[in-house]
């Protein structure tokens, strides 16, 4: 009995020091909590195929918004593309191995986002009438 007391106590402080399972850092950023994504690089195309990259401001997608999954909405927080404020309701969101995907519609325009849930990576596109956008970049906790 004497051995076995400091065994179970240096498994209980080896255990204890590990780091967290992949799937609590895989759920950093789930949705469970609101997201702030910052849009790096985005590229323009037209149907005739024509594309032009550049910054989400240049194509008028927001640099920074919002992603608050629990009440289905995404913020513009940047005055500079369109009405800082604006809400585009999220219709769905769902999760496919370790990405949430957000996915709604704007006017004329239908949208996805893509967000890798351990590391916060973004993609998203936008699609209208003879157009399309593809703007990448990065979500943080607030």
């Amino acid at each position: 009995m004497k051995v076995a007391l400091p065994v179970v106590t240096a498994l209980a402080v080896l255990t204890l020091s590990l780091p967290p399972r992949s799937t609590d850092a895989a759920s950093k950023y789930d949705g469970s909590a609101p997201l702030i994504c910052a849009a790096t690089a985005a590229t323009q195309c037209e149907a005739e195929g024509r594309c032009q990259s550049g910054t989400a401001a240049g194509v008028n997608f927001p640099a920074l918004f919002k992603v608050d999954a629990p009440a289905m909405k995404l913020r513009n927080l940047q005055a500079e593309a369109g009405p800082q404020g604006t809400e585009s309701s999220i219709r769905n969101v769902d999760h496919a191995n370790g990405k949430m995907i957000l996915s709604g519609a704007e006017g004329e325009r239908g949208w996805s986002v893509l967000i890798h849930e351990a590391t916060g990576k973004m993609s998203a596109a936008v699609s209208g009438d003879g157009e399309g956008f593809v703007i990448f970049g990065q979500c943080a906790l607030p």
